[in-house]
């Protein structure tokens, strides 16, 4: 597959519309459309952003590999959110995220 029928398959399978997915990667849907029939090809930001989203390497993006998931972590969209969240915070902020995650494990490890 090209990079265009990949583009397009990941959409599809996440039941995304053009329009949304613009919207979650902060770039036009005549660009997403462009993409996806090959009339443009994604600038390497671009692609970033599709890998981040999707949860899948380059490699995979560009048509280099047939495994997605090769060579990256398996986070699943939500735990990708978190982790961006986290990395954006502040130290101190980070370790009191931490605890509070910690305290909530506990809680529930408490009421199994």
């Amino acid at each position: 597959m090209n990079i265009a029928e990949i583009l397009k398959e990941l959409r599809i399978e996440s039941g995304l519309t053009q329009t949304r997915l613009s919207e979650e990667l902060g770039i036009g849907q005549t660009t997403v459309a462009a993409y996806e029939n090959g009339a443009r090809e994604p600038h390497v930001s671009s692609l970033i952003a599709y890998a981040d989203y999707f949860n899948c390497s380059m490699d995979y993006l560009t048509g280099r590999t047939e495994d997605g998931r090769e060579g990256c972590a398996d986070f699943s969209k939500e735990e990708v959110k978190i982790l961006r969240v986290y990395r954006e915070l502040n130290p101190d902020l980070q370790e009191i995220l931490l605890n509070f995650a910690n305290t909530l494990k506990k809680s529930d490890i408490n009421k199994k």
